[in-house]
């Protein structure tokens, strides 16, 4: 008994190691998701959130975070019961970067048109990716995983390569 016991310690212990080494996640993303129907809703929430999270350095929170992604699914459908197609829509925005209003609200700026020339130079924006899906619940799954990787290759890769030549 005193050695299963042990052995349990031992496997607790180890265990709280490894998350307690675990580095901070590299990028928050925040999540607004408008889609027809609450049950819909749930369900792409939840492959988004998954798919973003199996990325491995992004955690999924709406507190500070890098980026929000603003998510319109629609459904084409042919007559009233006849679903034809899904369209997933994503755009990506961005936050601006910590500190950045220091660097603008300085004394030296004469008027609120210099200011507003320094926010215009922050790209808020990012990108956005359309992509169409067949009928079934395994389509959109499918498009929602490849909508995030493509989120991935062309917003976060980028991100991370930038934060590799700074170190």
């Amino acid at each position: 008994m005193k050695a299963i016991s042990g052995t349990i310690l031992c496997l607790v212990l180890a265990a709280a190691s490894v998350l307690a080494d675990e580095p901070p996640p590299a990028f928050r993303v925040a999540l607004d998701v408008s889609v027809r129907g609450d049950d819909a809703r749930e369900r792409v929430s939840m492959y988004l959130r998954n798919e973003l999270r199996g990325l491995g350095d992004v955690e999924v929170t709406s507190d500070n975070p890098d980026f929000k992604l603003f998510v319109v699914l629609t459904e084409m459908r042919s007559g009233r019961d006849n679903l034809m197609a899904y369209v997933l829509a994503i755009s990506v925005t961005r936050f601006f970067p910590d500190g950045y209003f220091d660097t603008i609200f300085r004394g030296d700026l004469a008027n609120i048109d210099e200011i507003s020339r320094l926010l215009e130079a922050v790209p808020v924006y990012e990108r956005q990716f359309v992509s169409l899906a067949g009928p079934t619940e395994a389509n959109l799954i499918e498009t929602v995983t490849n909508s995030i990787a493509n989120f991935n290759t062309h917003v976060l890769d980028p991100e991370r390569q930038g934060d590799e030549r700074e170190e």
